[in-house]
């Protein structure tokens, strides 16, 4: 045993010494200004960064130490110290990398290429060249953006030192041209056992073909003699870099096949085999000079400004040069160099060639269906940053989507790309644990909350959080917090942090929920997510992910109301916290307590826990904590259990305080001549000892306060108020100000006392007034009360004077108005009003009576109707009205139908008197399809694109035209296709018409007694038919081919509600047979 600790620690002095040996004067670098550097000839970039920091390299001390290097997988001690962006010396373990095999390097020795581990931050990877033009240098982090080190004067003798957010943001002249039609197993849910992540820890080699066009040859084949050893350093700079990032997400890396200096060209620009085609010529040289089964992937670098990977998934197949085939890639640019050709355009390219699709939800929609997740331009590897209408950023972020990973993985792992040759990794795969699904209120922030674990350890763990919804957004616009399908948040760099605030919480701090690229959802839907953790291993990485969603209720937003303006709390003291609940503490949001926070630091982070597990009911005293004295307080109310949460508004200043007054209510109520006591805890910090003397100012002339004890030293001392002398004319709310004096210090903390009205007046009706007729079906019902404190009402609507049949009523409301859930047409109602507090109560008022307007939703049987693709068609659908009516007000609802490049149409209606409205003209370009409504009432603005979701617009003309003419009649709805080649179908469009006499549809609608809300409708579809007392009635919901979807029992005059979340999006007839037959239609939107 003594002999094995000997050479145990011997083994540790050699490990220390050869660290040591290694690290010791290894730091080849010198830090200039650049100024310093102006007489000296530079290289050519792509973009010249904003801001960058300069060193001298002495070369010949790095290569001698990189003579060291041993090949990756193997043990290096072997430190370097590289500089960064901002400064400072980093440490990284290196290792040879080759990407040429032997033939091919000792063909072209003065290229190397090497990757890194970062020592210094674990969670960074290095992918670094030293060829004939100098060195380049790429750092992946989770830290710090990526960070570059290139050559900067041709002298190869003085580097720039950069990070990616410096790069100019020049608009990129790029398109990719890859078929969007192109398919991939893992796109298709049927397919089983699809893996996921990059998690088999095998590194995948593939035999790379990279081809060039001469005109690509001559920007680098600078030295006579020796032109393709320059085309092939840059090549390899490239490659190098491209590798670092499939290493990291994909374990896959690429190798030059050992001839590839056969498929560079140069020179004569009309000798090279390309013309204006490139990805079938592509595929014919690779397979000419390298031969079919002699390479896994080709690709060509070109100089035009494009990029089209010739096919997906395609990798290792060779069914056709023309078609499916391995060597159909290609990249072009103008100045093939830098990071936005290597990354924007090279890793774009290789990724779709590997089997990733566009993530791009509207600019250039062109994924699988699945992929599109991420808004506009997207920002990861696979999508169109700088190329868009509307971009998120200038250049890609050098990370694939968790959907890029998912597919790319099951492609080479399960799929078509198997052909790689593997090696076996040491490296453990992560795990990941996204967490519950949750529902939170809307218009409110939250915080998504991973897990992970890694058998290896945590150090090198990043984290990335993505929303996961590939559903098109309503319109090409940055996302909106209205949009109910679509990406609302975009894709952010993997980071240290498991945890995403959405919207960040810079912008919450700020109070600012709608930041441009993360919108706090406004409506009620459903959010996905995929979590994807990297342990950025860079002998090759593995990935694990998990999905988790996010249900978004139509209750909200949840918001403190407390502290929102600037406040100051002692340390120690007692305070209360207040929020809107906004039915957060039941289903569906279902928290029925909260934790409060506080933060010293503006609302970053969040040290100090106020309360734990508090009732959800708007409300909390909350200690402040002693010592946690900041001018910067915020405080965090956060769902208990949930991942919801508020800030308040305004900064606190917490101060260090000698004593404090805990009060333990500080609002109180009272019916007078009662006497009302406050009563507080007089607490001491800070070692104070002197004799405190209270005092309290702000009572009402007549009323008396009286302390007991009067004084107070001792820590913990309980006090009493007892307020007395007050009367029923005191009434009122008054703010008393309770203050502390001692010979050094004085404090103050304010109560309030509410002194309630003993005579309280009874409420007196108002609006709408009695006996009124033509009232919304929606009715706002208003009175005139003394809203002295306390004061509540009480209200109930009924069919009949007695209030038999009392069809809505609320308690213990604190306005004095009330609005109706949607009432009966053409009916009459009643309603009174009782006022009461705690001291006293009155009866209800007298009644008033008003008469509803005649409403009707009525909904054209004339559909569905074929627009048709050839010529330039005009298509109608009629709705009939048979009854008699002067019109008030009408509406379009429930218009749905397909049609490609919706710009080809006008959409009009026209009344029975011929008069012709516009509703829609030629809008939106190449989208696709509609699904809206159309009020005189909407809000301004012009139609989203495409005109999707069911919302409701103004027409191009008002449709108050309509008014004073009569209702009955054929009411024709046109469609106009102005081009050839697109069609489509009108699935459905009603009316919503209003007239001072009842209306009628001829078979379809025959009375308006049945109420359906909401409509359109998500999930429950609430009903009220009305008949006669105790009737039963036969409920149907039909589709639009009248086939019976569901059916039900109810009691006439009776509210039910249906689940139709099962039920498809579109156009549904409601039928309800009893004493008399009717029929209604309702949208059940997506």
């Amino acid at each position: 045993m003594q002999n094995f600790i000997k050479s145990k620690l011997a083994m540790l002095i050699i490990a220390v010494f050869l660290y040591g040996q290694s690290h010791a004067g290894n730091n080849c670098w010198k830090p200039v200004e650049e100024v310093s550097l102006s007489g000296l000839g530079k290289m050519n970039r792509n973009t010249i960064p904003s801001t960058a920091r300069f060193y001298e390299l002495n070369m010949q001390q790095l290569q001698s130490l990189l003579q060291q290097a041993p090949n990756r997988g193997q043990q290096s001690n072997l430190i370097i110290d590289f500089p960064d962006a901002y400064g400072k010396m980093n440490a990284f373990r290196v290792y040879a990398s080759p990407i040429m095999p032997a033939v091919l390097s000792s063909k072209y020795p003065m290229i190397k290429t090497y990757c890194a581990q970062g020592i210094d931050d674990p969670t960074a990877t290095m992918r670094f060249s030293v060829t004939q033009f100098g060195l380049h240098c790429m750092t992946l982090s989770g830290t710090n953006p990526t960070n570059y080190i290139d050559t900067y004067t041709k002298d190869l003798n003085y580097y720039i030192v950069y990070d990616k957010s410096s790069l100019a943001n020049n608009v990129r002249n790029f398109e990719c041209l890859t078929d969007e039609d192109a398919e991939l197993p893992s796109m298709r849910n049927s397919v089983a056992g699809i893996n996921n992540n990059t998690d088999d820890q095998l590194l995948r080699t593939y035999r790379l073909a990279l081809t060039c066009t001469a005109e690509y040859g001559n920007i680098f084949a600078t030295t006579p003699g020796n032109e393709k050893a320059d085309i092939m350093a840059q090549m390899t700079i490239t490659m190098n870099r491209v590798n670092g990032v499939y290493e990291r997400d994909l374990a896959i890396t690429m190798e030059f096949v050992p001839n590839n200096d056969t498929l560079i060209f140069y020179g004569n620009t009309s000798q090279d085999p390309w013309s204006n085609e490139w990805n079938t010529k592509t595929a014919q040289v690779c397979d000419q000079y390298i031969g079919v089964n002699n390479y896994d992937i080709g690709h060509n670098f070109n100089t035009t400004g494009g990029g089209n990977a010739g096919c997906i998934a395609c990798v290792c197949l060779s069914s056709s040069q023309s078609g499916t085939h391995k060597g159909r890639g290609m990249t072009g640019s103008a100045n093939p160099t830098g990071d936005p050709f290597d990354i924007d355009y090279v890793a774009h390219e290789m990724g779709h060639q590997y089997g990733g699709y566009h993530i791009m939800n509207t600019c250039s929609r062109s994924g699988s269906g699945n992929t599109e997740v991420e808004p506009c331009s997207g920002s990861s590897i696979m999508g169109y940053a700088g190329i868009c209408s509307v971009n998120i950023q200038a250049h890609s972020d050098d990370d694939f989507n968790y959907v890029n990973v998912r597919d790319i993985s099951a492609n080479i792992q399960n799929g078509s790309s198997t052909c790689a040759v593997t090696t076996a990794l040491t490296n453990n795969p992560p795990t990941a644990d996204a967490g519950a699904d949750f529902t939170i209120p809307k218009g409110t922030a939250f915080v998504l909350e991973g897990t992970a674990t890694d058998a290896d350890g945590m150090a090198s763990l990043t984290y990335n959080w993505c929303q996961n919804d590939a559903a098109q957004a309503p319109s090409s616009s940055s996302p909106q917090p209205t949009w109910a399908v679509g990406p609302l948040s975009r894709a952010i760099k993997p980071g240290t942090s498991p945890n995403r605030y959405m919207p960040n919480l810079r912008s919450v701090v700020l109070k600012n929920l709608y930041p441009t690229w993360e919108k706090t959802p406004d409506v009620a839907r459903t959010l996905n997510y995929s979590f994807i953790v990297r342990d950025n291993d860079v002998n090759g990485g593995q990935t694990a992910s998990d999905l988790m969603q996010v249900t978004v209720a139509s209750s909200g937003p949840f918001v403190v109301t407390s502290q929102n303006t600037p406040t100051n709390w002692n340390a120690g003291a007692t305070e209360t916290v207040t929020w809107n609940v906004a039915g957060t503490d039941v289903a569906p949001v279902n928290s029925p307590f909260v934790n409060i926070f506080l933060s010293l630091d503006s609302g970053f982070t969040y040290p100090y826990t106020l309360a734990t597990n508090v009732p959800n009911n708007g409300s909390a005293n909350v200690v402040v904590p002693p010592g946690a004295a900041s001018p910067w307080g915020r405080v965090m109310v956060r769902g208990a259990g949930n991942i919801f949460y508020a800030l308040n508004g305004s900064y606190i200043n917490i101060q260090a305080s000698e004593f404090v007054m805990n009060m333990s209510n500080s609002t109180q109520s009272v019916c007078p001549p009662n006497d009302i006591t406050y009563n507080f805890m007089y607490n001491t910090f800070l070692a104070f000892n002197e004799t405190t003397v209270f005092s309290v100012s702000g009572l009402p002339a007549g009323a008396t306060g009286t302390f007991t004890p009067a004084t107070a030293v001792n820590d913990s001392t309980p006090v009493q108020l007892l307020i007395t002398g007050l009367t029923p004319s005191m009434t009122g709310t008054y703010n008393l100000t309770i203050t502390g004096t001692s010979p050094s210090v004085t404090k103050s903390t304010s109560v309030t006392l509410d002194i309630l009205d003993v005579n309280l007046p009874a409420a007196t009706l108002t609006l709408p007034a009695d006996g009124s007729s033509g009232i919304a079906s929606v009715a706002t019902l208003t009175w005139q009360a003394a809203l002295s404190p306390g004061t509540l009402f009480d209200i109930e609507v009924a069919t009949d004077s007695l209030f038999t049949n009392v069809i809505a009523s609320a308690t213990g409301i604190s306005t004095n108005t009330f609005t109706t859930n949607p009432l009966l047409s053409s009916t009459t109602y009643y309603w009174h009003v009782k006022s009461y507090n705690s001291c006293f109560a009155n009866s209800f008022s007298a009644s008033w009576s008003f008469t509803t307007n005649n409403c009707s939703n009525l909904a054209s049987a004339n559909v569905p109707v074929v627009i048709p693709s050839s010529g330039a068609p005009t298509v109608t659908s009629t709705l009939n009205i048979a009854s008699a009516g002067t019109i008030t007000d009408v509406n379009v609802v429930g218009l749905t139908g397909t049609h490609t490049w919706i710009s080809d149409l006008t959409i009009s209606i026209k009344s029975p008197q011929n008069t012709t409205v516009t509703l829609f003209d030629q809008i939106c370009g190449n989208e696709n399809d509609f699904d809206c409504n159309f009020d005189d009432a909407a809000a301004p603005g012009a139609l989203p694109c495409p005109p999707v979701g069911g919302g409701t617009y103004k027409a191009v003309t008002p449709l108050s035209v309509f008014n004073g003419q009569q209702a009955a009649g054929n009411w024709t709805l046109t469609i106009t296709d102005h081009f050839n080649s697109d069609g489509g179908s009108l699935n459905g469009w009603g009316l919503e018409i209003c007239t001072t006499t009842p209306t009628g549809i001829e078979t379809l609608v025959v009375s308006t007694s049945m109420i359906l809300y909401p409509n359109p409708v998500k999930e429950l579809l609430n009903m009220n038919v009305a008949g006669q007392k105790g009737e039963h009635i036969v409920v149907e919901i039909k589709n639009i081919a009248g086939q019976v979807i569901k059916a039900i029992n109810v009691l006439a005059n009776t509210k039910v509600s249906v689940d139709v979340q099962d039920l498809s999006a579109g156009m549904y007839f409601v039928t309800a047979t009893g004493s008399h037959v009717e029929t209604q239609r309702f949208i059940k939107a997506k």
